[in-house]
């Protein structure tokens, strides 16, 4: 039975959209681990460990991604990210919010607040989520309509049962 749901994906590529959807449908509550004050490793552990119905915006693929694109480095020791890795497969599903490079870099020109990734960076985000990916399984999410958003929506709620 699935516990934790985790939305990947680089900025711009229709993660809170997807994060606000499922949150109403299947009304559950979702958690942004970004602001949580602990060192990396403690604070995934502990909400990974002890989710129940969680969505998680991002989790510790996106620091290890944008740890390679700014910091030339990992945010986690080899075995720690295994076991991050190996509790996400536990009851979680892993949803990887990838729409092509054009509809991220239009979605970035449209956008009006400022951001931390630039609209150059965004090809290499990508790409690196892709990579760190790799060794999951997850549900690609494409993001480019909302039939399209409708189906995924469906399909995780009968997986939810």
């Amino acid at each position: 039975m699935l516990t934790r749901i985790i939305i990947e994906g680089p900025d711009c590529s229709g993660k809170s959209t997807l994060v606000n959807q499922l949150k109403n449908s299947l009304r559950w509550d979702s958690k942004s681990l970004h602001h949580i004050e602990c060192d990396q490793f403690t604070r995934y552990f502990k909400e990974y460990a002890f989710a129940d119905k969680i969505i998680f915006d991002r989790s510790h693929i996106s620091e290890e991604v944008y740890s390679k694109l700014w910091r030339n480095g990992t945010s986690f020791q080899k075995n720690e990210k295994e076991v991050l890795d190996k509790i996400l497969e536990i009851n979680g599903l892993i949803i990887f919010a990838c729409p092509n490079i054009e509809t991220l870099q239009d979605r970035h020109s449209s956008r009006n607040f400022s951001q931390q990734i630039k609209y150059s960076e965004l090809e290499k985000s990508r790409e690196l989520f892709i990579e760190e990916l790799s060794n999951h399984h997850y549900l690609i999410y494409l993001s480019k309509s909302y039939e399209e958003l409708d189906k995924l929506i469906k399909k995780v709620k009968e997986m939810v049962k």
